[in-house]
């Protein structure tokens, strides 16, 4: 049984494959925030093929604070998530908030969670928080958080060259608010943090998609009940996006294909009213997309030789 210390707070973390990377995030977890230590970690592993689960499992046996359990079958990012929220649930009746944490984000020095937390109860309609996202390394006011796709946006975030002109979910200005936060409509699925009973009402992530589009499900959810998300000004966090398992050409394709499906499934259910043409125009121009992986290989091949 686990321990009962009052965790009102979780990080979940859903690992495959990359042991490494996770251990490394909870040791920076641990290192790295700061005023608030009311919070747990608990690591999902999502049927890793390797050995993860058990190296994980030996690795923090008996650390307090650090939980670790194990999915049955890989059934992707939101019902893994989902899967980790609900043993919380079972399991520590104290928990108000999570923290839906990639395994390839690393937190500052002293980074402040109690100023955090204090901002997401500062304003009854805030659901969910999320520092600002820096992206590899880089400022990118893309990242730090988007609007919801309506109409044909979709379409035009699919490929590299129409993303480029046609952009209109993006942001080009964040109101700060006299608190340090920026009201926006959708949180990067990288890190955030939310209130359980409001992710609870919601109906969790939707756990129709396998990878991609859950964070704008979740926020359509969210503002048909009310809520809004917020950007926290007065912080940061880094996503190592390159640290992902591997970056070969299989990968990118199959990857093309989730986001496909994601979109596809988010635009017939959740873009009305022309949400359904979208989804059928997205598997009609797919092959554009293979096609316009394959160039973008072979011009950074070119240009590296």
């Amino acid at each position: 049984m686990p321990n009962k210390k009052a965790y009102r707070l979780f990080f979940v973390i859903l690992n495959y494959m990359n042991y490494s990377l996770t251990a490394n995030l909870v040791d920076n977890i641990k290192r790295s925030i700061i005023g608030y230590d009311e919070y747990g970690i608990l690591i999902v592993d999502n049927a890793s093929p390797n050995e993860s689960y058990e190296i994980l499992k030996e690795q923090f046996s008996g650390v307090e604070g650090v939980f670790v359990i194990k999915n049955s079958t890989n059934q992707g990012y939101a019902k893994g998530n989902n899967f980790g929220v609900r043993y919380i649930e079972e399991n520590f009746n104290e928990c108000k908030y999570i923290a839906i944490t990639n395994p390839d984000v690393e937190f500052f020095d002293n980074t402040d969670l109690g100023k955090i937390l204090k901002k997401l109860e500062s304003n009854p309609v805030i659901a969910s928080i999320a520092p600002i996202h820096i992206l590899n390394g880089v400022f990118n006011q893309k990242a730090i958080g988007w609007k919801t796709p309506k109409w044909f946006d979709d379409i035009f975030t699919s490929f590299a060259l129409t993303n480029l002109f046609f952009n209109r979910i993006y942001y080009k200005n964040f109101k700060i608010e006299p608190d340090k936060v920026s009201y926006v409509e959708v949180l990067s699925g990288s890190f955030f943090i939310i209130k359980l009973e409001l992710f609870k009402k919601a109906g969790y992530f939707d756990e129709h998609t396998f990878l991609y589009a859950e964070e704008a499900i979740l926020s359509k959810k969210l503002m048909a009940l009310g809520y809004k998300q917020v950007v926290d000004f007065e912080s940061f966090f880094i996503h190592n996006h390159s640290a992902k398992v591997n970056r070969k050409l299989v990968n990118r394709i199959r990857d093309s294909y989730y986001s496909l499906i994601s979109k596809a499934y988010y635009n017939a259910n959740y873009n009305r009213p022309i949400g359904k043409l979208v989804a059928v125009l997205l598997y009609v121009l797919y092959p554009i997309r293979i096609l316009e992986i394959l160039m973008i290989i072979l011009i950074n091949l070119l240009v590296k030789r």
